[in-house]
Formats: structure tokens, C-alpha cells, sequence
């Protein structure tokens, strides 16, 4: 299933960064490898996180964890082109929120990626604290519900 064109378009997601694939990412078709991409969008995941997790998840017994991700990819991605990692929440939940990534290379979109993360303490789904939800909230993905 095609993804709603709103994810396809860099300029509406409020987080980006750049990755460059490495020579190993790559399978002997000499495009980058599916789990290689996984790869990628797992390091985008954690910058984006890094810019807006502050202290939330770093509480004694407080973290987060990754309940699913799902991939769609759209084209294929070739070495060495640099990898737009483009980021942004579009759903925040009471203990969860989902973040919708685009991997874009050459300026096309060649995959989404929508990871479920939820926050615990002690091992248990755990309410958002009001300062993460918020720094969440500023992140939404333009078209996003409430975005």
C-alpha cells in the first residue's frame, strides 16, 4: 500500500539529518541491502530521539522501548548517495507514540518507516511525563492528526 502523499514530501517533517550508506550496506545487485535501510532509519530514530528526549528517559527504571516497526519500501537505494533521514511523531498516545520516518535519496522518497514506541518504568508501559509529551507535540509530521 502506497503511503499518503504527505509522507512522500521532505519539507513536512520537522527533523532531519543526513547518514551516508557504507560501502558493507550494500547486496551484490549493488543497491543498499533492506536490512541495511532498517539500519538507517534505527540511526535517524536515535538522533531524533536525542533531540527530544532530554532527561524523560534517562529517570532510574524509566525507558523506552520499541513495540513494532513496519517498512515500506518504495525504490531502491544505491551506494554512495547520501541517505535524508527525515523524521517526525505522528500519533502520541498516553504511555506511546508512533514516529513516521522517509528515507529520501537523489531528493525521491525510497521508503517509510513507522516505529510504535512505548515508555516504561520498572519494566511496565508507563504515562508520558507532560514535558515529553509537549516536546513530542512540536514534532508532529505536517499532516499528521494534530500535526
Amino acid at each position: 500500500m502506497k503511503p499518503s502523499p504527505h509522507r512522500l514530501d521532505l519539507t513536512r517533517y520537522p527533523y532531519v539529518t543526513e547518514i551516508a550508506p557504507r560501502f558493507g550496506d550494500m547486496d551484490p545487485l549493488r543497491h543498499l541491502n533492506n536490512v541495511a535501510l532498517a539500519g538507517i532509519y534505527e540511526e535517524g530514530r536515535v538522533r531524533f530521539g536525542l533531540s527530544v528526549t532530554d532527561s524523560y528517559v534517562h529517570q532510574k527504571g524509566h525507558r523506552l522501548v520499541i513495540a513494532e516497526v513496519n517498512i515500506r519500501y518504495l525504490a531502491e537505494g544505491h551506494y554512495p548517495a547520501a541517505l535524508t533521514v527525515a523524521a517526525g511523531v505522528l500519533r502520541v498516545g498516553n504511555s506511546s507514540y508512533v514516529l513516521g520516518q522517509a528515507l529520501f535519496q537523489n531528493g525521491q522518497c525510497i521508503g517509510v518507516c513507522d516505529t510504535v514506541l512505548v515508555y516504561t518504568a520498572d519494566h511496565r508501559p508507563h504515562p508520558l511525563p507532560d514535558g515529553f509529551k509537549a516536546a513530542l507535540g512540536e514534532k508532529m509530521l505536517a499532516g499528521a492528526a494534530g500535526g
